[in-house]
């Protein structure tokens, strides 16, 4: 019982020298320190992921776009179109894109890399129909002339057809004129 008694008395004193009770408290900080640097290491791993995860993805839409333009070009236009599937891709798009840019923001900030708060994007608004091109004057050749003429001979006389054939016959005059 005596070698019991003076076997805890030197582990007595051992786990409640000061020296102990200090290098243990060293330890736990050190393990402490090494945890939280860890951790954010894994963090700014992870922002770095995602930030070349969003580039990939840009350079994959911009990839995507210019062989749709291209295969588009290839075919012959259209009249009327269904909604396209760049449409209904851009609007799926649009629904995830405020959120996923507000969280690439976020990692960008905290990897240091300047970048700018993401701001919403505007609604689409309908497309305006392009203005059309007015036809190149034409000079009327003699078959045209005659195909007036003709067709003079056979309409009534209106305030408007006869403005209409006073500026035809003009125009053959001086065609006839040009070529004397």
């Amino acid at each position: 019982m005596e070698k019991l008694k003076s076997q805890v008395g030197k582990l007595g004193d051992i786990i409640f020298d000061a020296e102990t009770g200090a290098t243990y408290k060293q330890a736990v900080t050190l393990t402490w320190e090494i945890v939280r640097e860890t951790g954010l290491l894994l963090w700014l791993t992870i922002c770095l992921v995602f930030v070349g995860a969003e580039g990939f993805w840009q350079k994959s839409i911009a990839l995507g776009r210019a062989s749709r333009n291209w295969y588009e070009g290839l075919q012959a236009p259209k009249e009327t179109e269904s909604k396209s599937a760049t449409e209904m891709g851009q609007s799926a798009l649009s629904a995830l894109g405020l959120g996923a840019k507000t969280l690439l923001y976020q990692a960008k900030q905290q990897l240091d890399i300047e970048a700018e708060p993401p701001a919403p994007k505007p609604r689409p608004t309908e497309a305006k129909a392009a203005p059309t091109p007015e036809p190149a004057p034409v000079k009327p050749t003699e078959p045209a002339i005659a195909a007036v003429a003709a067709e003079s001979k056979s309409e009534s006389s209106t305030p408007e057809s006869i403005t209409a054939k006073s500026e035809t016959a003009a125009a053959a005059e001086e065609l006839d004129a040009d070529d004397d």
